[in-house]
């Protein structure tokens, strides 16, 4: 009890709302409890209205209890307005955001990130379904962790038609079959001390007993969109990068490689979510098969390379963000050497395409060379084969300048 406020917890003799709340009375010096964090499900659709019925659906058919969803649609075209009519009449606090035009996945899934509240985000296509305790298996992975990451990924289970293909992911399998990211210790199972006991008696609580810590890395090894909760505050460190909102597609490569070089991620080696096949996915245009790649590199849809790339310009531009706040410069030019990524402006001098990271340290060499030192950014571009007429001339020219090609 606090002596100063008389507000004071009660712990487990209530009873558990609807909304995912604790019922309490204010009698007796004002009792407060303490509530489950919100988890906000934001739902993007484009044109899949044979599907968002089903998708919203497993959001609202979630064992946990304090949810919100939202669904941004993207200004379909097909059946999805009919859909999202009868969404609204079945779930009274579901919110819809109506897009008057296609601005591409990430522009919708930043909108209803502004339109949402919890503290811990799944961004669900409207193609895919998260399985009954995909969101309370993350949420209890997250309370459980001593360490303090900024998303958590569980696996996915691969459908074609009614059929159940596949039942892991191939990139998450990479680190799963390795003996990598095994911390002993690092996580003590969470029993929630307020109201009724949660997790649940039913619920597997050996999930943190299969989970892998991902280091820094520049390849892709998580569950594709929907397996993926975030700390709503890690996509904060990225979500305000205005080039985002010309990015189609690559929403989650961004998100997942720039949280994970920052603050770390952790696999969950259970299925939380169902990857649906229906030929028309970017990324995965049939069942995953072992040395066969799925889909092609570089065609429609796949702005990988634009991800990175913005990834890139936006550690460098928000340096202040991480270098002296939790990394040290030495550390931090480390991060940028290994997120670092082609160029894919095929008018950049030939030793900026090269490097985006190098470009973007010339670029804002004045305003980021007092938080990591002028000669550790200067023989960080020597080790990139930046010309050394280049790397002389910085300092010299007006703030936002490119130094011109050696």
């Amino acid at each position: 009890m606090d002596k100063g406020t008389g507000e004071g917890f009660r712990l487990r003799d209530s009873a558990m709302e609807p909304s995912g709340s604790f019922s309490h009375s204010e009698s007796g010096g004002g009792t407060k409890f303490l509530r489950l964090p919100l988890v906000s499900v934001i739902v993007v659709n484009f044109n899949y209205g044979r599907f968002l019925r089903a998708a919203v659906d497993s959001v609202f058919g979630q064992t946990y209890p304090n949810i919100e969803c939202i669904v941004v649609d993207n200004a379909s075209t097909d059946e999805s307005g009919a859909v999202l009519r009868a969404i609204e009449a079945r779930y009274a606090n579901v919110k819809i955001v109506r897009r008057t035009d296609n601005g591409g996945q990430t522009r919708a899934a930043l909108e209803g990130f502004a339109a949402s509240a919890g503290p811990y985000v799944i961004f669900l296509d409207a193609d895919d379904l998260l399985l009954p305790n995909c969101v309370e298996t993350h949420i209890f992975v997250h309370l459980s962790l001593r360490v303090h990451v900024g998303f958590t990924s569980g696996d996915m289970l691969q459908v074609s038609g009614d059929q159940v293909v596949l039942g892991t992911e191939h990139a998450f399998n990479r680190v799963m079959q390795t003996g990598r990211g095994i911390k002993p210790r690092a996580a003590r199972p969470y029993r929630h001390p307020f109201g009724e006991t949660w997790p649940p008696p039913n619920f597997d609580c050996g999930a943190v007993k299969t989970i892998r810590f991902v280091g820094l890395t520049n390849r892709w090894v998580w569950s594709p969109t929907s397996g993926n909760c975030f700390r709503r505050d890690a996509l904060c460190l990225f979500a305000d990068n205005p080039p985002l909102q010309s990015l189609k597609t690559g929403t989650d490569l961004y998100f997942c490689l720039g949280i994970n070089a920052v603050s770390g991620s952790v696999l969950i080696d259970a299925p939380v979510a169902v990857y649906r096949l229906h030929g028309g996915n970017t990324y995965s245009q049939r069942p995953q098969l072992n040395h066969v790649l799925c889909y092609e590199p570089g065609g429609a849809g796949d702005s990988d390379a634009s991800a990175r790339a913005i990834l890139a310009d936006h550690l460098v531009e928000r340096a202040d963000r991480f270098a002296g706040r939790g990394w040290t410069w030495i550390e931090f030019l480390w991060l940028l050497w290994r997120v670092d990524c082609q160029n894919p402006n095929p008018g950049a001098p030939r030793w900026a395409r090269r490097s985006r990271v190098a470009a973007a340290l010339v670029k804002y060499y004045d305003s980021i060379s007092p938080l990591l030192g002028h000669w550790p950014i200067k023989a960080w571009l020597a080790l990139r084969l930046v010309p050394l007429k280049v790397i002389s001339g910085l300092g010299k020219n007006p703030a936002g300048k490119l130094t011109p090609p050696a």
